[in-house]
């Protein structure tokens, strides 16, 4: 999961009761009407996605929705295509290469200890926390905070933390009583759809990333690649496999559980 915009580990949830904990009595003591509990998947704190989602989310009554699920404070990973700044704002254009780049603003008096906002420069991959906004039905971000990333793998592991939040929260849409809202997809390959190319070709690279840095003589194994990216299911590990092994990348060694670089 991953940390939210002060460094703590960010948290999402789908359950579908409404907390009620800031109810107050009427004026004349009476207790307040009773209401249903709300069925809908509910997305708290910040959630990673991609652009694509982002640009795409419907806003119903003033409730973003992905896929019928609530998001409102999420963290992106893209490359900054465009950097500059305005009067109040910081201006940057984030693209992480599953649709156009997408606007994230970042407000001069957002970061109280330093009202002069570093202007990050373009070229360079960042981890955007912010809070999804529409303006004349166009999606845009309002950054909270805004770091450069310090090791490619957090790209990788947003990448991965996209799928599995998606299809956590996508499994308790589905089984809500009462739902009403579009089905959500319910297995990775339709996140990963949902994601873009990009983000299932960077999928196959990482698998086979691991089967090359791999010194054993047999090889990698199916658990060992299971137990290394937990997020993802036996069978969409066998799939990019078998995409592998057809495209040339790799080969059985003492079994179909070991794999080895071609390359």
């Amino acid at each position: 999961m991953s940390t939210d915009a002060s460094g703590s580990r960010g948290r999402f949830s789908a359950a579908g009761g409404a907390s009620g904990g800031n109810e107050q009595p009427s004026r004349g003591g009476a207790p307040p009407a009773p209401t249903a509990p709300r069925s809908r998947a509910r997305i708290r704190d910040i959630v990673p996605c991609c652009v694509n989602q982002l640009l795409t989310a419907t806003l119903v009554d003033n409730v973003f929705k992905v896929r019928g699920v609530e998001v409102s404070q999420v963290s992106i990973v893209g490359l900054i295509r465009k950097a500059e700044r305005a009067p109040y704002y910081v201006l940057y254009k984030i693209d992480d290469m599953t649709t156009k780049p997408i606007d994230a603003r970042h407000w001069l008096g957002r970061e109280r200890a330093n009202p002069e906002l570093p202007l990050f420069p373009v070229g360079v991959y960042a981890k955007v926390f912010g809070i999804l906004r529409s303006s004349a039905e166009v999606n845009s971000l309002e950054v909270l905070k805004i770091r450069i990333l310090d090791d490619m793998n957090e790209f990788t592991a947003h990448i991965l933390e996209t799928v599995n939040a998606h299809m956590i929260l996508a499994k308790s849409l589905q089984e809500a009583p009462g739902q009403n809202a579009p089905v959500a997809p319910s297995n990775m390959e339709e996140v990963l759809e949902e994601s873009g190319e990009a983000n299932l070709d960077f999928i196959r690279k990482e698998v086979l990333r691991l089967i090359q840095e791999c010194p054993r003589p047999e090889g990698k194994s199916i658990l060992d690649l299971q137990t290394e990216l937990c997020s993802l299911s036996g069978s969409t590990i066998q799939e990019v496999l078998d995409y592998l092994m057809v495209e040339g990348h790799i080969y059985p060694t003492v079994d179909w559980e070991h794999f080895k670089s071609a390359d």
